[in-house]
């Protein structure tokens, strides 16, 4: 039978430049890590696995430039979709969350977990340095430290 983690939520980024879209090799190797751990996970604890991903818009703009958060949230969307086709390859049918936050990513994980229960996040890092997450702190990092439930961190 399955173990402790039944319901795993893991937090996916994007993996495109949004002005260009060109694609960054660096965020989708992590991103596919990210998953393929969590399909491991996943299959090994007999658990269902829930991929998100917060769309982040700006908080603060300049009066009278209104943001249209639809191309932001289609993006989103290319991007669950990317991360459901890893995860169907490594074995795992996982269902999707998409959410727009205007403030931190991080928090809408947060909320999301107490909200719909998880009893797993699984996120990934980039290993940025000790000043970067000292002065504007990376999203796994805020979730480490306020979670209500373990973390994986894949590096």
């Amino acid at each position: 039978m399955g173990g402790p983690f039944k319901n795993i939520l893991a937090a996916v980024a994007g993996i495109t430049e949004p002005a260009t879209g060109a694609k960054d090799k660096i965020l989708e190797s992590v991103m596919e890590r990210n998953i393929r751990y969590a399909c491991e996970i996943a299959r090994l604890e007999q658990s269902r696995l829930t991929l998100i991903h917060v769309v982040t818009l700006p908080a603060v703009v300049e009066p009278g430039f209104p943001i249209d958060p639809k191309p932001f949230e289609q993006a989103g969307m290319k991007i669950l979709e990317n991360a459901k086709k890893i995860a169907k390859d490594n074995g795992v049918d996982a269902e999707t969350i998409l959410e727009t936050t205007y403030g931190n990513p991080a928090q809408k994980i947060l909320r999301t977990v107490e909200e719909k229960k998880f009893d797993l996040i699984v996120v990934g890092s980039r290993g940025h340095g000790l000043l970067r997450n000292i002065l504007i702190g990376s999203v796994a990092a805020q979730v480490v430290r306020n979670a209500p439930v373990p973390v994986l961190v894949v590096r």
